[in-house]
């Protein structure tokens, strides 16, 4: 009775686990000098190409599914206010999470590089909301930010100070809530692969009652620095933290198809390949 009931638990989490979504993944498994908005369908608000180019090697960044796949994107300064766009599902309830591999190359002063938008699309009405930011402290330390909009400050942790040349996982948080003015948005950072979310961001959630709650549909890079440039791969929106981030979810535990555990999985044991990955009921990992 006890093995029918761990079961039906392990294939409820599984039916649950499948019912998340993921709604877009980018690699950037592209040739090295080439256009971001070349490929893919990542494209400029107000037309052209984008002077973000891939860039290669690709990061790493061990257990996370983007990692070591294709090359990278540099985000360079040199061409200011410089925002590809990527569509994705529109989401209008719960969350939407978009996982990230970074690294501050050579970041010299504040801006944001990553955020999500709404779908309007008539070039006047549409909000950039859920701004991350790389940027320096007094003492020139790397360190990362967040903001909700463009009317509050934003905020920065500055008791985090990044390696110019080490590769971490951040991760943006949209949580939609009911009513008006009042949406959120946090951020986690990893250098090392979550095993579950945090309790608590490092930064947030934050709010700002003077601006737009959105239903966010698009992804978008910014460029920001004349002198700086950063680095980024892996990119995962999602509407489940473990989906974006590619973690056990539900009782299951999840590891790259391309890839073998440390520790080798007993003969004979049920796995579900979904999406290029192998979900694994936790607790039948010969160790």
């Amino acid at each position: 009775m006890k093995k029918t009931n761990l079961l039906l638990i392990a294939l409820f989490g599984l039916a649950s686990m499948l019912h998340a979504e993921v709604l877009f993944t980018e690699d950037f498994d592209y040739a090295s000098g080439t256009s971001l908005t070349s490929h893919n369908d990542w494209f400029l608000q107000w037309g052209g190409a984008s002077n973000m180019l891939a860039v290669e090697p690709g990061l790493e960044f061990a257990g996370y599914p983007g990692s070591g796949i294709g090359n990278a994107l540099l985000i360079e300064g040199d061409y200011s206010n410089d925002m590809p766009h990527h569509v994705f599902p529109q989401v209008t309830s719960g969350d939407v999470y978009v996982a990230v591999l970074m690294e501050p190359t050579f970041v010299t002063k504040n801006g944001y590089f990553l955020t999500l938008r709404d779908e309007h699309a008539d070039n006047t009405a549409y909000n950039y909301c859920g701004r991350v930011y790389a940027g320096v402290d007094d003492d020139y330390n790397n360190v990362v930010g967040l903001r909700f909009f463009k009317k509050a400050e934003a905020v920065f942790d500055e008791t985090v100070h990044l390696e110019s040349d080490k590769t971490y996982l951040l991760v943006l948080r949209y949580h939609i809530v009911d009513g008006a003015n009042n949406d959120e948005v946090s951020l986690y950072l990893f250098d090392q692969m979550p095993t579950a979310m945090s309790d608590k961001p490092l930064i947030g959630p934050l709010t700002d009652p003077q601006a737009p709650d959105i239903n966010p549909a698009h992804v978008v890079f910014h460029s920001y620095d004349d002198d700086g440039f950063l680095t980024v791969d892996g990119l995962r929106v999602a509407t489940t933290f473990e989906d974006a981030v590619g973690i056990e979810a539900q009782g299951w535990l999840s590891t790259s198809s391309t890839e073998q555990p440390a520790k080798q999985l007993h003969h004979g044991q049920l796995r579900i390949i979904r999406n290029n990955t192998i979900y694994t009921p936790l607790g039948q990992i010969s160790y």
